[in-house]
């Protein structure tokens, strides 16, 4: 994966941190290799070619942001303020926080 993504950087990936190299909707494309003329319009939902699975673990238990996505102003008001932008709280990898959601959260769990 830092190998995919430092395809485009002139030191070939090596200076990035570990956090930065998925940090991101667009680096995680890069980093898996995944491109406009591989899975562009793939429904993810009926894919057999690309899917994201859950790991069942008893042991590991977290909590998903929702909030709204980043950087679609330009679509107008009501669908860059809709609840599209999912992450793990607390996660490193995450580009732009939202600091405001998240204190809610950790504030209702006490």
């Amino acid at each position: 994966m830092r190998k995919s993504r430092g395809s485009r950087r002139k030191d070939g990936g090596v200076s990035l941190k570990e956090n930065q190299i998925t940090n991101g909707p667009s680096k995680l494309c890069q980093a898996l290799c995944i491109e406009k003329t591989s899975l562009n319009m793939e429904d993810m939902a009926e894919s057999n070619r690309f899917w994201v699975q859950d790991e069942i673990n008893e042991n590991s238990s977290f909590q998903t942001v929702i909030t709204s996505r980043i950087g679609i102003d330009s679509y107008g008001k009501e669908w860059a303020g809709k609840p599209l932008r999912f992450y793990i709280l607390g996660n490193k990898s995450v580009s732009v926080r939202d600091r405001e959601i998240e204190n809610r959260i950790l504030t209702s769990n006490g």
